[in-house]
C-alpha cells in the first residue's frame, strides 16, 4: 500500500519543480525583454543587467538633455518604471 502512495507523491514533487523551474525562466525572458526595450529608448546609456546599480552610477546630467534637470529626472523616472515593471513581472 505505501509503495502505491509514494509513486503520486514523488511524481507530484517533480511537477512542482518543473512548474517553478519555467516560472524562473519566464520571469528571467521578461526581465530580459524589459532591458532591451530600455536599451532600445536609451541607445546612449549602457543599461546593463542591474538597473538598481545603474541609477547609482548615473550622474545627473550625464544622460539624454544633458544639463537639463526637468530630463534627467524624466530619464531616471523611465528606468525605475523599467525596475517596477520587472518587480512586478507584468
Amino acid at each position: 500500500m505505501r509503495a502505491r502512495l509514494w509513486k503520486p507523491l514523488r511524481e507530484r514533487a517533480r511537477e512542482r519543480r518543473r512548474r517553478k523551474a519555467g516560472a524562473a525562466l519566464a520571469s528571467e525572458e521578461f526581465a530580459a525583454r524589459i532591458r532591451q526595450e530600455l536599451a532600445e529608448q536609451l541607445p546612449d546609456e549602457d543599461v546593463g543587467e542591474d538597473l538598481a546599480d545603474f541609477l547609482e552610477r548615473h550622474e545627473p546630467g550625464g544622460g539624454p538633455g544633458g544639463g537639463d534637470a526637468a530630463a534627467d529626472e524624466e530619464f531616471r523616472e523611465l528606468v525605475r518604471e523599467a525596475q517596477d515593471r520587472i518587480a512586478r513581472g507584468y
